[in-house]
């Protein structure tokens, strides 16, 4: 007999994600998560998971565990490794994802790259493989899919970008989605972000976000996204080639989503 744990994860898994994005990615990166995940236009580590066109301007590479945990419950946790080689002109990406516990969980792995198509263009691809596994009478199911994305930077300080996860959604059932999104450059240190991401039988999100470093080495962020409704904030902390993350998500029917993500960079 499945585990009263087992059995509200799934439950969760169909009625209440707390990202209108990809129900099949659970979204990992503090950073992002302290901005409600409005980084599909945002450089960064865990970012460019989120829009893989991203990848082609990643600085150095570099390496990230990072850790989920939705609603405070150990059942729906989410733990991801992801790893980011920036060669040229085509730099590689891997990431993958656990989700769930022993009863039912979720492996979640994609390997992606972009290239610049011009000075101001870039394209990024990414295969997933996901793979399902589930006690006694759920059966054990594994998709092949990709996501794809473009970012387009317009000069002095607008970046926008456009990221879409299945496009094969009438030929495999899984769900798809789009998002698209905007960021500016107010001033070094300091940025604003806005996102619409509409997923498959969800409605439309609407997602934006502020980073502000300060004295260099911290970094404070604040969002809030429309569907569903939650506020967000986190805080990051650099020192070297280390970078250390966390992102909360508040919102008034589920309760705190938490996430932590450290980040190694080799320049």
């Amino acid at each position: 007999m499945l585990r009263w744990n087992a059995v509200l994860l799934l439950l969760f898994c169909h009625a209440a994600g707390l990202n209108a994005g990809e129900p099949l990615f659970v979204p990992h990166g503090a950073g992002a998560m302290g901005m409600a995940f409005s980084v599909t236009a945002t450089p960064g580590h865990w970012n460019c998971f989120h829009n893989q066109a991203l990848l082609a301007t990643v600085p150095s590479s570099g390496f990230s565990v990072g850790l989920e945990n939705r609603f405070m419950i150990p059942a729906l946790s989410s733990k991801a490794v992801s790893g980011i080689l920036a060669c040229r002109p085509a730099p590689l990406a891997l990431v993958a994802t656990h989700y769930g516990n022993a009863d039912y969980f979720r492996i979640f792995t994609g390997l992606g790259s972009a290239v610049k198509i011009s000075n101001s263009i870039s394209l990024g691809v990414q295969v997933d493989y996901i793979s399902e596994r589930g006690a006694g009478e759920y059966r054990d199911v594994s998709h092949v899919t990709f996501e794809t994305g473009v970012t387009c930077l317009i000069p002095p300080a607008l970046t926008v970008g456009v990221h879409l996860f299945n496009p094969l959604a009438p030929m495999n059932t899984l769900p798809s989605s789009i998002d698209a999104g905007l960021n500016w450059t107010q001033s070094e240190g300091l940025f604003l972000t806005l996102t619409g991401s509409k997923a498959s039988n969800e409605p439309l999100s609407v997602q934006c976000g502020i980073s502000w470093d300060v004295m260099q080495r911290l970094t404070l962020r604040t969002g809030y996204m429309s569907s569903p409704s939650a506020f967000a904030f986190g805080i990051g902390f650099k020192s070297g080639s280390l970078q250390a993350d966390t992102g909360f998500l508040l919102n008034s029917m589920t309760g705190v989503t938490s996430s932590v993500s450290i980040t190694w960079l080799i320049k």
